[in-house]
């Protein structure tokens, strides 16, 4: 039987990420198949399709009406430093906490405003998701740690990902480069069904 994995490429300071991350999760559970979630930076020879003049006002746009959508009062934020919090993912994930891991750190960030650069809030985002606030915060500064999150940025370098989110199943890749691309939880489940019936055939 085929077993499909979705390959997520995110970045905390992503809000197409966290807008998608609720669509892809209601496609997963709907689909039946597992998510992989892997940490993104900008690859240095990065070139990626330029924007629009009007961009920044179609981003408020957007995001007012996925927040009306979702139920959520999203903000948008600057960016900050993420590689703590990319970090700590990974101790999340091996404390098997890595879900609410994420959904912490992202509702701190898009609902709450809070700056996800300061270990204190990230550590309060950790105890939040059931970790060890002492444990956590020790695993900040662990080298395995941080060579898995060296490892993720440059497996997206490698893959050429320019842009996120990205989604990934089968060797099939779907991109977003503009928010008007991001797909929806029921195009994203059709995606999932497409791949799914491709390769049992």
């Amino acid at each position: 039987m085929f077993t499909m994995r979705i390959t997520s490429y995110f970045d905390y300071n992503c809000v197409f990420c966290y807008i998608g991350r609720y669509r892809l999760r209601e496609a997963a559970n709907r689909a039946g198949v597992s998510i992989e979630w892997v940490a993104w930076a900008m690859p240095e020879d990065a070139s990626p399709p330029p924007k629009p003049d009007d961009y920044r006002e179609g981003v408020k746009r957007y995001v007012q009406a996925a927040s009306e959508d979702l139920g959520l009062d999203i903000r948008l934020m600057r960016a900050v430093d993420t590689q703590d919090a990319l970090t700590g993912m990974y101790y999340a994930r091996e404390q098997g906490n890595e879900e609410p891991y994420h959904q912490q750190v992202f509702d701190a960030r898009f609902l709450k405003g809070l700056d996800v650069s300061d270990r204190k809030v990230l550590t309060e985002c950790a105890e939040a998701a059931g970790l060890s606030g002492d444990g956590y915060w020790n695993a900040l500064d662990q080298e395995k740690y941080r060579m898995q999150l060296q490892a993720d940025f440059q497996r997206a370098a490698h893959a050429r990902i320019w842009t996120i989110p990205v989604y990934e199943a089968d060797h099939r890749r779907l991109e977003v480069h503009h928010f008007d691309q991001l797909p929806t939880a029921d195009g994203l489940t059709e995606w999932i069904q497409l791949i799914g019936t491709k390769a049992e055939g």
